[in-house]
């Protein structure tokens, strides 16, 4: 009984090796030439798969493909830094008159609302005020030094008058700055005008409202030609970004890829998603696209390390250790150690014991490993 089992596992162990290609097939030569070159190594363990099993294993060459290399992030549309800006009062008052509506485009400078300010009319005479008094401190510094040349003046006369035009001049200096800020007003009327050129995005004041500065905006302006897409990239992901890397935007509502480019990084981190924002430029014109629409970034990573694979094609043995199956001969396969790298979707990385050009079972792994574990 001993031989006969002996013998079973002998030709089962010799089927499984050469394949099931016939009845008269001979056993595979341990070691195939082409024109003297050795095929396999025979100081590596190979699994020869079968005829039945083959059409389930696809091999493909492992090559350092940067359009696998990709980082996929949600992103959203949204204005540039500087393409928003928020209307707030210049000065306390009531607003009397709206001048624009939602979705209008102004120009720098165009007439927003108008206020009406008591305080308006209070700044104004300070300046008026600050005007004589710079003035009237002038001429006495000018008398003071004719009668010095006379010969008749003192000396600490003259310097306190041009102590005092110095302080009248401060004081106007100051008051001009306070009615600049209001912007074009008369009579305790003030106009407060776009500060950029955009669209009225929102209006969050009424006819009626009394404002004062520093309190509640009360319009909002956007360029809506000033726009960027903000992809929120996770923190392990982003030492993988770099600064003019390609990025392949999809948007929901546009069919077709959107191409851009990484013009920043940032630094701040959600720290409940562990996602941090990278700025990404559009490089073509999109039409209706609007701030605050959704997308997808695919942002292409430097893969100039290693090959990329696909995930199917990388075993994990007994928790440690990553192989492949590499085909040294048609139907024949060796294992191999590898060291992985990152994984980018459905692709990883394998930083060394791979080499560009060979080829890998990327799918029916899982089938050779079988048959292999059968030969031990």
């Amino acid at each position: 009984m001993k031989r006969l089992f002996c013998a079973a596992q002998f030709l089962a162990l010799a089927t499984l090796v050469v394949g099931c290609s016939g009845a008269n097939s001979a056993p595979a030569p341990a070691t195939e030439q082409v024109a003297g070159v050795p095929l396999v190594d025979p100081d590596v363990r190979h699994v020869a798969v079968n005829d039945r099993s083959l059409p389930y294993v696809r091999v493909e060459e492992a090559l350092l493909e940067p359009e696998n290399a990709v980082i996929r992030a949600p992103a959203r549309v949204a204005f540039r830094d500087g393409a928003v800006s928020t209307v707030g009062a210049p000065a306390p008052g009531r607003v009397i008159k709206l001048l624009v509506e939602a979705g209008e485009k102004v120009e720098v400078g165009a007439p927003l609302l108008t206020i009406a300010s008591p305080e308006a009319s209070e700044y104004a005479m300070e300046l008026a005020r600050a005007r004589i008094e710079v003035q009237a401190a002038n001429d006495a510094v000018t008398r003071q030094e004719d009668m010095a040349k006379k010969g008749v003046g003192r000396e600490v006369e003259q310097i306190a008058a041009k102590h005092r035009l110095a302080e009248a001049r401060a004081s106007l200096t100051h008051a001009q700055k306070t009615v600049s800020m209001l912007g074009p007003n008369s009579g305790g009327m003030v106009t407060v005008t776009a500060p950029i050129e955009g669209t009225i995005l929102r209006r969050f004041t009424t006819v009626g409202a009394q404002v004062e500065p520093g309190g509640d905006p009360l319009l909002e302006i956007g360029n809506p030609e000033a726009l960027w897409v903000v992809a929120e990239v996770f923190q392990d992901d982003l030492l993988l970004v770099r600064e003019g890397a390609k990025v392949n935007l999809e948007f929901a509502a546009r069919p077709g890829i959107v191409v851009g480019h990484v013009v920043g990084i940032g630094v701040l981190v959600d720290t409940g998603l562990r996602r941090a924002p990278v700025y990404v430029a559009i490089d073509q014109a999109v039409v209706g696209l609007t701030p605050g629409a959704y997308a997808r970034a695919n942002i292409i990573a430097p893969a100039e390390e290693g090959v990329t694979l696909p995930k199917t094609a990388v075993l994990i043995k007994d928790g440690t250790h990553s192989i492949v199956y590499v085909e040294d001969a048609p139907g024949k396969f060796a294992q191999r150690d590898v060291v992985l790298g990152h994984t980018f979707g459905e692709h990883v990385q394998v930083i060394s014991g791979i080499k560009p050009g060979e080829r890998i079972a990327v799918s029916g792994a899982l089938l050779i490993d079988g048959e292999a574990q059968q030969l031990l």
